[in-house]
């Protein structure tokens, strides 16, 4: 979406800034993204639920990916356009974050392994296939908004019963709560 979509969509908005919109988007989608994936992170590491610490964040992110992209794909100017691409760049965070920590359940001797295939396998599918998927979307760009916001949705539902996260209701921190201090001790 952000290489094939999103430029497309803003020249059909505004064609004569086509390209400092395109770097504004990017700009603040970076930022967005910074930030929110340290709220994830944080967030999702602090959860308990029947559904464990990570999955309520990815599926809740992914809903709401898909829910902001289908309102992209219904943008009338670039002020919502750029509304509803920044909070769908704050919830995509909200999926990649929490699930990069789905790795702690590979076993002790294949995390090397489950780690090259969500980084290797996982980012060339994802950056350069559905680029090619996405292509044959460009005539009806807004619907290829739609789509892929439904297919992260459902994509993310499978991953999720894939991996199954245990509930963690029963998990007690271990961690001792530290004072910041700047003095010397």
């Amino acid at each position: 979406m952000n290489s094939l979509f999103l430029p497309s969509l803003i020249q059909k908005l505004d064609a004569p800034n086509k390209v400092s919109l395109v770097a504004l988007f990017s700009t603040c989608g970076m930022i967005v993204a910074a930030i929110s994936n340290m709220i994830a992170g944080a967030f999702s590491g602090k959860t308990k639920s029947k559904y464990g610490k990570r999955a309520p964040w990815i599926i809740g992110g992914s809903f709401i990916f898909m829910l902001s992209m289908i309102g992209a794909s219904f943008a009338s100017n670039v002020s919502f356009l750029l509304i509803t691409w920044m909070i769908g760049q704050a919830a995509l965070n909200f999926i990649v974050a929490p699930m990069v920590a789905w790795i702690d359940f590979a076993p002790e001797d294949g995390k090397g392994t489950t780690s090259s295939a969500y980084g290797g396998l996982g980012m060339a599918l994802g950056n350069n296939g559905f680029n090619v998927i996405g292509a044959l979307f460009l005539s009806q760009f807004r619907l290829g908004f739609i789509v892929f916001g439904i297919f992260t949705f459902v994509g993310v539902l499978i991953a999720t019963l894939i991996v199954h996260e245990p509930s963690n209701l029963d998990e007690t921190s271990t961690k001792k709560k530290e004072k910041f201090s700047l003095k010397k001790k």
